[in-house]
């Protein structure tokens, strides 16, 4: 979700652009999306700063008519069960635990089985890939998945080594940059 900071700025600019004080220079603004699902990003902040930070606890939000879906169009009625779970959830009905469906436990022990299934990695096109991925939370589940993924593929591992040192005319940056610190970091996108 976008700061309500960004919300002020676009408003003052229409009203400039449009020589008009009415909200948002009287132009028509349509915004779409789910509040429950995404706070706006605040860097080093706490909570309520992270709300405060939404549109709707600013004076501009009492300027917008709001509309509201009655009906679900995206969710197929297979997966209704699913959609009213995160509806509890959304609107805080679920209790201080919630408890995950079934469905979002993996059916497997390994997610590189279970996402590839029997595909063959080595001769696998684009197309094949698509709608595809792996999540992690921190880089060392990453590195795991990732080297699990290398394992299924057919060829020779080559290993390229790297040179970890500072480019730098300032002979403090090497103080703050040991060899060390630089051997520990792992670049994700190799």
């Amino acid at each position: 979700m976008t700061h309500v900071h960004a919300f002020i700025a676009v408003d003052r600019l229409l009203q400039d652009l449009s020589n008009c004080s009415l909200p948002f220079g009287g132009k028509v603004i349509l915004l779409g999306g789910d509040f429950r699902q995404v706070l706006p990003v605040v860097l080093k902040c706490s909570r309520s700063l992270t709300v405060a930070s939404c549109l709707k606890k600013h004076n501009l939000w009492s300027k917008f008519i709001k509309l509201n879906l009655i009906k679900n169009m995206r969710a197929i009625e297979t997966e209704r069960k699913f959609s009213n779970w995160l509806l509890k959830i959304g609107e805080g009905k679920s209790g201080d635990n919630v408890m995950l469906p079934d469905i979002c436990y993996p059916s497997e022990q390994n997610p590189v089985k279970q996402l590839y299934g029997d595909l063959n990695l080595s001769t696998i096109m684009p197309e094949e890939l698509k709608g595809r991925a792996i999540l992690s939370v921190t880089n060392d589940a990453f590195i795991d998945r990732h080297n699990q993924v290398l394992a299924c593929l057919a060829g020779e591992t080559v290993v390229y080594e790297a040179v970890d040192d500072i480019v730098s005319d300032d002979p403090n940056d090497r103080l703050t940059f040991p060899v060390e610190f630089l051997n520990s970091n792992r670049n994700t996108t190799i």
